[in-house]
């Protein structure tokens, strides 16, 4: 077993014997890792060890980095986490153990529905603990008596013992696809392998014929990165799909492809919507949620409280790249434009209304702001530039009032007029909105295409 015998004896042990731990033991292990199973059969250029590549979001706050992961075909198919136990017993080795199987758990939950499910990697555990006193003298383990525990007490075992029981528990209900469990001895300067399942031998058997499982998967079932691409990207977040997805510029481009053709599903849906003779102001705003990319791509998000003055209520409050403040007024798509006003067109009474609803809502922000502004960044740790606010009046489709005798032509023009006489505030169409979405994911899309076959053509 070359990756043992040299990696362990030369590196680790040297350290040990030294006393240093600031080797860079989590980059050689997944390298000395990737040469093994290289030797093994799987590609070398496929193990990713540079943990760039993240995986999972499920519970946790954001994805997380993983020693090494295999791709095949831009899509994770095993990934492989180190973890090095030296020094540590008791509570910090149980808390280790704890967060093994957190990390494995959130892995099932990303992965968690028939549709994600068929996508799950491998998911892999090198796990070296020291052998020491510490960890080799057996201890009666407490139990709390219970109606489940059955008794109160266990046969003494060690924490090296105890690992490996876990280990194989974890293995044979799924936690863990593979795992490696090495011990090592500073007095005898050696490394050994306590349970024959978990050698290092197992352990290539075993993600080999994971990663193999996974490649028969993907052909009958016809799996692909940009298939899980489009289901990800349902949560609408294109920075988690695309870091938990890829590391390589065709899986990237296959993943923001996925993303872009969803978006645009998104917007195809919404023109229908607001096409709807039934559909009003509260039905579009439920729609939208917290879309935000439908506005533009000068938008950041949408702040975290739709109240942030007294008396006013914003439907959506965006926060701009640069820090400020966008009021987004939506009102119902079958609201009136225009009207006749002796030999012209005007805006209607309901577009007056709204413009004047949302420049009370900046005149109040422009009279807070600088209190306002102090107050979010001490309690909230939340920096908006309320002064600078500007707003924005959606309102109306034009396909809702053609039949009253006014071309879309005629709408666009009067609202553009009305639109070059205003300041900080714009009124726009949902027609407006939605065709300029499409139009900017349309271009991405054809560039995303011209990129996927740049990074192709050798």
């Amino acid at each position: 077993m070359p990756w043992t015998a040299q990696l362990l004896s030369e590196q680790i042990l040297d350290g040990i014997r030294e006393g240093s731990y600031s080797f860079d033991i989590h980059k050689r292990l997944p390298e000395a890792l990737a040469d093994d199973l290289a030797a093994a059969g799987i590609r070398r250029d496929a193990v990713l060890t540079d943990a760039s590549v993240r995986i999972g979001e499920g519970y946790s706050i954001s994805p997380r980095p993983w020693d090494a992961v295999i791709m095949e075909d831009d899509l994770p198919v095993a990934a492989v986490e180190v973890k090095i136990s030296i020094g540590q017993a008791g509570k910090a080795l149980r808390n280790r153990l704890d967060d093994l199987v957190a990390m494995a758990t959130n892995m099932a939950r990303t992965f968690d529905g028939p549709e994600r499910r068929p996508y799950r990697p491998c998911v892999a555990l090198v796990f070296i603990m020291e052998k020491s006193v510490e960890t080799t003298t057996p201890f009666v383990a407490r139990r709390t008596a219970s109606p489940f525990a059955g008794h109160t007490s266990r046969e003494p075992k060690s924490y090296l013992d105890l690992a490996g029981e876990k280990f194989s528990q974890m293995l044979s209900d799924g936690l863990f696809d593979a795992v490696c469990y090495l011990t090592v001895d500073r007095e005898e300067m050696k490394v050994f392998e306590p349970v024959a399942e978990q050698s290092f031998d197992a352990f290539v058997t075993r993600l080999i014929a994971c990663i193999a499982d996974s490649a028969q998967r993907r052909a009958s079932e016809g799996l692909s990165a940009a298939g899980l691409g489009r289901i990800l990207a349902r949560g609408e977040n294109v920075e988690e799909v695309v870091a938990g997805l890829t590391s390589t510029p065709e899986g990237l481009s296959a993943a923001e492809a996925a993303v872009i053709r969803e978006r645009r599903r998104v917007v195809a849906d919404l023109q229908q919507l607001a096409l709807d003779p039934g559909t009003n102001e509260t039905k579009m705003h439920a729609a939208i949620g917290n879309r935000y990319w439908v506005f533009g791509g000068q938008y950041v998000g949408i702040a975290d409280r739709r109240t942030m003055v007294p008396l006013d209520q914003y439907d959506i409050p965006l926060i701009c790249a640069d820090g400020s403040l966008e009021i987004v007024e939506l009102k119902g798509p079958e609201a009136k434009l225009v009207r006749k006003h002796r030999n012209h067109l005007i805006v209607s009474d309901e577009v007056h209304e709204a413009v004047n609803q949302c420049l009370n809502y900046l005149r109040h922000l422009d009279e807070l702001g600088a209190a306002l502004r102090t107050h979010y960044i001490n309690e909230l740790q939340m920096d908006v530039d309320f002064r600078r606010a500007k707003g924005t009046v959606v309102i109306g489709h034009p396909g809702r009032h053609l039949s009253a005798g006014f071309s879309r032509e005629q709408i666009d023009q009067t609202i553009r007029s009305y639109n070059a006489h205003l300041s900080r505030l714009t009124v726009l169409t949902y027609a407006d909105v939605l065709e300029s979405a499409d139009r900017t994911l349309r271009f991405a899309s054809e560039e995303s295409a011209r990129d996927h076959n740049a990074a192709s053509t050798p």
